[in-house]
């Protein structure tokens, strides 16, 4: 049961990336949880859930503090730890200092403010836009009319959305376009010829070198149109040298992010600037929660190919009060909160 105290409330791990209050939570709502017991007797994946039923409850809380996070429970609240090299649901009320929560990445809350929407325009179109006079695409009578042609739906509608926020001279709107030589089609950003100059001036002016929210929105724009995380194991941002695969590094520096590529050289016949270090580190679930990406195969592709790992370590458990409790169902018995795996209750 996770408690409702005066406090921030424990916020649950949703299957958007976002971290939702638990009393905001809805019946049939997607979240992320994990196996509560091992798969093929040997290890617990990460699973995409839903919310089966909620209720409250007035019960004695603990707030538990880790070295990552606090979070305030029932006392009777299970959460998930490793304890004598056994891993095990242990309630809040027996937890002591030292015990090691399985932990999943920090409950951080970002803005989707016009900053991160312009990043992610100017990162579409980085990746997968077809604008005369932009990269290899001529300029010519013929040849006007621009547009990112991502074939997922999810970047379209994204794309639409946010130039009509931040950019509406771009005058873009979904259209069907052909992407092969089979003549097949899919729903694309698709503006006039008219905002062709306005989008090439944009997009080959500097980007803003020290704004975290545009980076974010930027990175997420690009993940998505020529970004990879193939079964949730190696993400890493598909980009040959030049401009773009600089603006990836740089804005991965700015955010606090390592990253390397095939020659191990900035800027040396790399195909994929990669996150490091390896793939069973929690930054890229930090990655994947700070920047938000749109499509949901490539965010969530982690789930169901990732087995859960990294701890964080308690360093106190405290009566607080008696308060009202959310005691939350899931499919899959689990939930995250707060940073912290435990069981639903």
């Amino acid at each position: 049961m996770l408690a409702n105290t005066d406090s921030r409330p424990p916020r649950v791990l949703t299957a958007e990336l976002t971290w939702d209050p638990v009393h905001s939570l809805d019946v049939g709502q997607q979240v992320v949880t994990f196996d509560a017991s091992p798969t093929d007797h040997r290890y617990r994946m990460y699973r995409i859930g839903r919310v089966t039923d909620i209720q409250t409850t007035r019960t004695e809380t603990l707030r538990v503090t880790t070295a990552d996070a606090e979070i305030d429970v029932a006392a009777t609240h299970p959460l998930f730890v490793k304890k004598w090299n056994k891993t095990m649901f242990r309630n809040a009320e027996k937890l002591e200092p030292d015990d090691h929560i399985f932990w999943f990445a920090p409950p951080t809350d970002y803005d989707e403010n016009n900053a991160y929407k312009r990043g992610y325009l100017m990162g579409a179109f980085a990746g997968d836009g077809s604008v005369p006079g932009y990269k290899d695409r001529r300029e010519e009578p013929r040849n006007a009319g621009s547009y990112v042609s991502s074939v997922d739906e999810e970047v379209g509608r994204t794309v639409v959305e946010y130039a009509a926020d931040v950019a509406p001279e771009y005058d873009l709107a979904l259209k069907q376009r052909s992407y092969n030589g089979n003549n097949d089609t899919a729903t694309m950003p698709v503006s006039p010829g008219a905002s062709d100059a306005i989008i090439r001036a944009d997009l080959l002016s500097d980007q803003p070198a020290n704004d975290e929210d545009f980076a974010r929105g930027w990175l997420a724009g690009i993940f998505d149109t020529d970004g990879t995380f193939p079964k949730g194991k190696e993400l890493g941002y598909c980009q040959y040298e030049g401009p773009i695969f600089d603006q990836v590094c740089e804005y991965l520096n700015l955010l606090g992010y390592e990253w390397s590529h095939d020659e191990g050289e900035r800027g040396e016949f790399s195909d994929k600037v990669r996150l490091t270090p390896g793939r069973e580190t929690g930054r890229v679930f930090e990655h994947l929660i700070e920047i938000r990406p749109e499509v949901y195969r490539k965010r969530m592709s982690f789930v169901g190919n990732r087995r859960i790992g990294g701890h964080t370590t308690v360093t106190a458990v405290e009566s607080v009060e008696t308060t009202t409790a959310y005691e939350v169902e899931t499919t899959h018995g689990t939930l995250i909160a707060e940073g912290m795996l435990s069981a639903a209750d």
